[in-house]
């Protein structure tokens, strides 16, 4: 395949698997339903940039926020969205703003405040929302107020209200298990973390769910003191797991994907490859460098695509970077149903 190949491929992937999450958690439409667990924060994300590929998925995506706000992990979705590319965050600020004049907590009217653009529009100056538009055909005299003050272009959203809640019972959906027993926070990661693992350590489960260690050592510690958790000593580490009436809840366990590192990593690799101006050598060799720097994300649990040592690929031709593309692609494609 050619990078522009490859490129229209993987998006194509992409868009089947953040269909397929979408309608897991209750967006009107129709997809596979996700067989791995769901990160509704990482999905938010990444959907500010994938979604740009398809106008119907980014609406509906909008529409889940706004009648499900509340069910929003805030916390999480700041941290993840500061590590996220300035056009995703700008793009945020009107998605939490349409959400804001719906059910959302402060939390999230937070988090809006938090990724509001300190430049003016007019510094960053006004693009297309969809990949699809053409900007000669723009009718600049109607655009939607609320993403133009975000510095993109479309036409005015109208929510359609039609999403429904997470069913929580589906083992894609078990954080929404976790935040209905004990609410939206660091509590819920850790009981999502040990239910679909035997055995885990603080720092790991921390890591994993986007949260300072310290609250995540506080629940742990107070699940084994009450006699709902076990804990061992393995090395320096102390690692604990649910005994079996509690772990039961989270069963049938959903298979785990670390999808707050993995969808950042393929949506910048999809991009790295996205150019109408450079050669495909060009292309090539940014796509190198971004396999380079996200190597550590792309083996992510649940993902483990390994890169090789990339140095002097260029003496193999494209063989090397093309086998690492073509693993991305399928597992993508896999995790798309």
């Amino acid at each position: 395949m050619t990078p522009s190949q490859r490129h229209a491929a993987l998006i194509d992937a992409m868009l089947g698997l953040a269909w397929g999450q979408w309608t897991t958690l209750g967006v009107a439409g129709i997809g596979a339903a996700a067989h791995s667990i769901v990160d509704p924060e990482a999905l938010l994300v990444a959907t500010m940039s994938v979604g740009r590929w398809d106008a119907r998925l980014f609406d509906e995506a909008v529409d889940w926020v706004a009648c499900n706000s509340a069910i929003l992990d805030a916390a999480r979705l700041r941290r993840l969205a500061a590590g996220s590319d300035p056009e995703q965050r700008r793009l945020m600020t009107a998605v939490l703003h349409l959400a804001a004049h719906g059910d959302a907590r402060p939390g999230l009217q937070r988090v809006e405040s938090d990724l509001i653009a300190r430049e003016a529009t007019s510094h960053y100056g006004m693009q297309p929302l969809f990949r699809s538009q053409d900007v000669g055909t723009l009718d600049w005299a109607m655009p939607d107020e609320t993403f133009a003050a975000a510095g993109f272009h479309r036409s005015e959203l109208n929510l359609r209200g039609m999403s429904r809640r997470p069913n929580a019972s589906t083992p894609a959906c078990i954080r929404f298990r976790a935040r209905a027993l004990v609410g939206v926070g660091a509590r819920a990661e850790v009981l999502t973390y040990l239910w679909t693992h035997e055995w885990a350590h603080g720092r790991l489960i921390a890591e994993r769910s986007a949260y300072n260690q310290s609250p995540v050592a506080e629940y742990l510690a107070a699940l084994a003191a009450s006699g709902l958790a076990e804990k061992r000593t393995a090395g320096r580490r102390t690692e604990y797991r649910l005994v079996t009436k509690l772990g039961d809840v989270g069963r049938p366990a959903p298979i785990y994907v670390a999808w707050d590192s993995v969808w950042p990593a393929i949506t910048r690799v999809a991009s790295s490859l996205d150019s109408t101006s450079l050669s495909d050598d060009a292309l090539w060799s940014r796509f190198a460098a971004t396999l380079e720097a996200e190597r550590g994300p792309l083996a992510s649990e649940g993902f483990n695509i390994h890169v090789p040592d990339l140095v002097g690929w260029t003496a193999d031709g494209t063989s090397r970077l093309e086998t690492v593309g073509d693993a991305i692609l399928k597992l993508v494609q896999e995790f798309s149903g």
